[in-house]
């Protein structure tokens, strides 16, 4: 998916790392592959403790992920489902022995039987059960792909969400800052007589509300670095840092092509028509079943008056039950079957016309708080401060021009992360896997 670069606001600047090293406690160990990702420069002791992640590292390793794997154990079951839907049924080899005595005299001996029994009832369904194991492998292939593309997709969204958290504690630690340096500044105001000290309790309350908002991002930045390092196997003492410019909005595909590109690759359609060959299948062995099943024997005896051999035939005559039932059964499913692929094609597409309405909007929500929204409050919030340094404008003009920066740099960080996860959405339904 397509991406434009955005500038970054003032507040945007900063040392990242810097805050994360600070704020961020080490993320969880797992069992993972850490050596598949990037550790920063050793420019320190502070640097070595910080392991850089890309997408790019996660798209790497995302194959090891547990439930992929089993996904991939089932399609070696289906496989081996196909190969014994067609194998040929092995012969039945009877072999007896015994002691014979004539019914006058006193002759007796032993007496020897071998009978060889050859099964002939499989070939008639032989066909249509080879047909319904490789629906099943198609089946468990299109179940695996439906499951990388939700695998992906959690993935992306603990990515996302990273970032944003490693922004929003960036964001608040610079507000911190330029807050204490506002209580510096009411201080010397007091102590001048230019202020009442009611005032500096004023700002030092506002300065312990951007602290304990700053305390609680940073809570949730070292349990996002938690939750991922615990997929990527990130080793204890190491903190997670996701390397993403989250300003880089992605564009949307079209619409129209959205819906065309998801009726022929996403795996719920593939899943769905998979099994409807699966059921056709079934209804072909249910009919074929009708077909009388052939045995083959051979035979040899040795006894005490005679050596006898030759063949047999055995027929299996359907007198009684000629599986109108169970064709009756198997047909009533395809046609469900039939129905339930109908319905899953229009849920997707409708799911898509969803997904892109919500990805082009929060692009949209983002582009308007970058142009217009955050860097007016930026404007305000300065102009502000500044008069109010000049003597001029009361302290609680610029605790609310404050309080509007703020939230205008939350809701702003919300547009972003909510851009990036709802166009996730829409590229793991159209088969786009995002670089």
């Amino acid at each position: 998916m397509r991406r434009i670069l955005m500038r970054a606001p003032g507040w945007r600047r900063g040392q990242l790392l810097v805050v994360v090293l600070v704020s961020a406690s080490p993320a969880l160990a797992g069992p993972g592959q850490a050596d598949a990702v990037s550790s920063a420069p050793p420019d320190g002791p502070a640097a070595r403790l910080v392991v850089d992640v890309t997408w790019a590292d996660i798209v790497r390793l995302v194959d090891q992920h547990p439930r992929l794997a089993a996904a991939r154990f089932q399609i070696d079951a289906s496989r081996g489902g196909v190969g014994a839907a067609g194998a040929v049924p092995n012969p039945t080899l009877e072999a007896s022995i015994g002691k014979g005595s004539a019914r006058t005299g006193g002759a007796s001996r032993v007496e020897r039987g071998l009978a060889l029994s050859m099964p002939l009832g499989w070939i008639a369904p032989r066909g249509s059960r080879i047909e319904a194991a490789e629906a099943e492998l198609d089946v468990a292939v299109a179940e695996a792909q439906a499951l990388r593309r939700d695998v992906m997709l959690q993935l992306r969204t603990l990515f996302w969400t990273l970032a944003a958290e490693q922004s929003r504690v960036t964001s608040l630690a610079a507000l911190e800052a330029q807050t204490l340096a506002l209580v510096r500044t009411v201080r010397k105001r007091v102590e001048n007589g230019e202020a009442r000290p009611v005032e500096s309790t004023r700002v030092e309350i506002e300065l312990e509300t951007v602290t304990s908002e700053l305390e609680t991002a940073r809570t949730l930045l070292s349990a996002r670095q938690a939750e991922l390092g615990l997929w990527l196997g990130i080793p204890a003492g190491k903190t997670l840092l996701a390397v993403a410019d989250l300003e880089l909005l992605p564009v949307a595909i079209h619409r129209d092509a959205a819906v065309v590109k998801v009726r022929t690759t996403h795996p719920a359609l593939t899943l769905a028509r998979a099994r409807t060959r699966f059921l056709e299948a079934e209804v072909g062995a249910e009919r074929m079943a009708r077909v009388p099943a052939f045995g083959l024997t051979g035979f040899t005896t040795d006894e005490l008056d005679r050596r006898a051999y030759g063949v047999g035939l055995a027929v299996d005559l359907p007198l009684w039950n000629w599986s109108s039932g169970r064709i009756a059964q198997a047909e009533a499913k395809l046609a469900a079957g039939r129905k339930q692929a109908e319905a899953t094609g229009l849920e997707i597409e409708a799911t898509v016309l969803d997904v892109h309405a919500a990805c082009q909007a929060s692009v949209l929500a983002a582009t308007r708080f970058r142009n217009n929204v955050v860097p007016r409050s930026e404007t305000a919030a300065a102009t502000v401060e500044k008069t109010y340094q000049l003597g001029e404008g009361s302290l609680l003009e610029v605790i609310d021009a404050r309080r509007t920066l703020l939230d205008s740099h939350r809701l702003y960080l919300g547009a972003l992360t909510r851009a990036h996860i709802d166009c996730s959405r829409l590229g793991a339904l159209v088969g786009e896997e995002p670089e």
